[in-house]
C-alpha cells in the first residue's frame, strides 16, 4: 500500500523532530553514568525521569488523537483508545513515587506498552509504514535510555 502524498512531505520533518527528541534521552542517560560528581549524576537521572514522563504522556496523546480523528473505528475501539490515552501519563506520574530505579523501569515498561498499543492500532487503521517504523525506532531508543537509567540507579541503590 502506498502512503498518501501529503504523508511523503511530512516524513522528513517527523524524522527530524523524532530523532532529535532522542538526544535528551541519550544525554541524560549518559550523564547519569559519566558526570563527574554524584550530585550531577543524580540530577541527570532525575532529568531522565522528567523527560521520560513528558514523552510517555505525549505518546499517550497519540491514542487520544487517533480516537477522535479516525472514522473507521468501532465505538468500542474508540472508547478503548480514549481511556488508554490517559494511562501512560497517570503511570508516569505515579512512577515518581518510586525510587529512581523503579521509576525508570516503570517508564520503560509504559513506553513499551504504548508502543504495542500504537502499533496494533496503526496496523488496524492502516497508518503509513514509515510512521510505524519511526514510532518503533523512537520507542526503542527511549526504552533503552530508560533501561540504562534503571540499571544505573539500581547499581547506586536509588
Amino acid at each position: 500500500m502506498r502512503d498518501p502524498p501529503f504523508w511523503q512531505a511530512l516524513v522528513p520533518h517527523l524524522r527530524l523532530l523524532g530523532y532529535t527528541g532522542l538526544i535528551p534521552f541519550a544525554g541524560f542517560a549518559l550523564g547519569a553514568w559519566f558526570m563527574p560528581t554524584e550530585g550531577l549524576k543524580t540530577l541527570s537521572l532525575l532529568m531522565l525521569r522528567v523527560y521520560g514522563l513528558a514523552i510517555v504522556s505525549f505518546i499517550g496523546a497519540i491514542s487520544w488523537g487517533l480516537a477522535i480523528a479516525i472514522e473507521d473505528l468501532s465505538h468500542t475501539e474508540r472508547r478503548s483508545l480514549l481511556y488508554w490515552s490517559v494511562v501512560p501519563s497517570l503511570l508516569a506520574c505515579a512512577s515518581f513515587l518510586l525510587p529512581s530505579s523503579g521509576a525508570c523501569l516503570t517508564l520503560a515498561v509504559v513506553a513499551a506498552l504504548a508502543l504495542a498499543v500504537d502499533l496494533r492500532t496503526a496496523i488496524r487503521v492502516k497508518l503509513p509504514l514509515a510512521w510505524r517504523v519511526l514510532r518503533m525506532h523512537l520507542s526503542l531508543g527511549a526504552i533503552l535510555a530508560l533501561g540504562a537509567g534503571a540499571y544505573l540507579a539500581q547499581l547506586k541503590g536509588t
